[in-house]
Formats: C-alpha cells, structure tokens, sequence
C-alpha cells in the first residue's frame, strides 16, 4: 500500500520485494472511493473508469450489451443478500403478532423484484442465507410459493386483526436506482500502459458499492480518449 486517504482513495504498488512464483508484477492500483452508484455511473460513462464491479444501477448493467466488442460482462454468483427485517417492537405493535408477520411475507414478490425492479441483475433470494453459502435451502419458496393476496387476507381474519394494518416501511435507495445507497462505492486505477498483444491496460480500473448485483462490465480503452 503506497497511499491511503480515508473514504477517497487506495494507492497499490507491486512489492519490490516479493519473491514468489509470479514473474509478472504487474503495474501500480489506485483504489477509488464514491459515494453513491450514481457517482459509479458518471465515472462509468465518463469512461474514466475501465471496470465496474457491482457498482452500477441495474437499468445500466443490464443495458450493457454482451457483444459489444469493447465491453466485457461477466456475471457471478454473489453472497450479498437484501432483506426486510420487520420491528416486532414498533410503537403500535402491527409487526409484533405472527399472523401479521407471515401476511406481509405472503405478498412479496421476489421474482417480480427481481425481473422488473433489479431487471434481472439478481436472482430471488429464499432463504436468510444467500446461495453458495451452508445452510442455504428454500425455506421462503417453501411457504409462500408466490406472492398471494387472498392468502394473506386470510391470515389476517383468522386472526382477528382489524384491516388495514398500518405499518411504517423505511428504505434506504439501492443500487437498482440512482440514489444515494450503499454508503460507498470503490475503484481502482492503473497507469496507462500497453500488454504485449497491444491490448492497453488502462487508467481507472474498477468501481464498486457496497452492495452489488453480481454483475460487473469491462471496457476497453481502445475507445477513450
């Protein structure tokens, strides 16, 4: 680490000092701080960033298109996971009855915020844990197949819960939109050079938010300034 300024930047150099098996050290890494993915994407299509890791707004990721010849998309599987987590504690205690609880969780729809919110730049998540992680399994989709209305109706009368419950949600903006989300955001950035296939290298290298969607672009310089 050559350099280090909190909530900015990150300065990485090749250890001169290293001795291992790899022969090519590469070049210096400057890591970028941004403070929203909305930042993200004006470095993005400022074109002073060459990759971008989870840092993009949905609708830019997937407007990428794979064929284009100086872009590179690769997707992945990620262990990050967004969750509603209810307050059985809230002042007027709606959220504090089970009843109440498995209503609400009965009327979201996963796959339709995935496809149309995130434009399927996540996939559902049906479990507390996230896939590729143990104990992962299916326990939501197992209960509530797919967002049902009546269903939750139902939970309700059997409960004797006077309708409408009235519930306070608070949100924070994500990266499925611009808006000031995911508290920060990250880049790196290399010196201009060129590999031996004539490839350049680049300047900034990598953009990434707290949060991501598991998909990231590449860009060539071939076509920067």
């Amino acid at each position: 680490m050559a350099s280090y300024t909190a909530e900015k930047s990150i300065t990485l150099r090749p250890n001169t000092a290293y001795k291992g098996a790899v022969t090519n050290r590469g070049v210096a890494v400057e890591v970028h701080c941004f403070e929203t993915s909305r930042h993200v994407e004006e470095a993005w299509n400022a074109r002073t960033v060459d990759i971008a890791y989870a840092g993009l707004p949905a609708a830019t990721l997937a407007g990428i298109d794979p064929s284009d010849e100086d872009v590179r998309l690769s997707a992945g599987d990620s262990a990050e996971a967004h969750y509603l987590v209810l307050n059985m504690r809230s002042p007027d205690k709606a959220l504090g009855r089970a009843e109440t609880r498995r209503a609400l969780a009965s009327l979201i729809d996963r796959g339709r915020l995935a496809g149309e919110v995130f434009e399927h730049t996540v996939t559902p998540l049906y479990s507390l844990v996230p896939q590729g992680v143990v104990g992962h399994s299916t326990a939501f989709f197992d209960r509530y197949p797919e967002a049902d209305a009546a269903y939750a109706a139902g939970r309700l009368r059997s409960a004797g819960i006077t309708t409408p419950v009235r519930i306070k949600l608070g949100h924070q903006n994500g990266i499925a939109w611009w808006g000031p989300a995911m508290s920060s955001a990250t880049a790196t950035h290399r010196p201009r050079s060129t590999t031996p296939s004539g490839t350049p290298s680049g300047s900034p290298i990598a953009a990434r938010p707290c949060g991501g969607s598991g998909r990231s672009g590449t860009r060539s310089r071939r076509t920067l300034p």
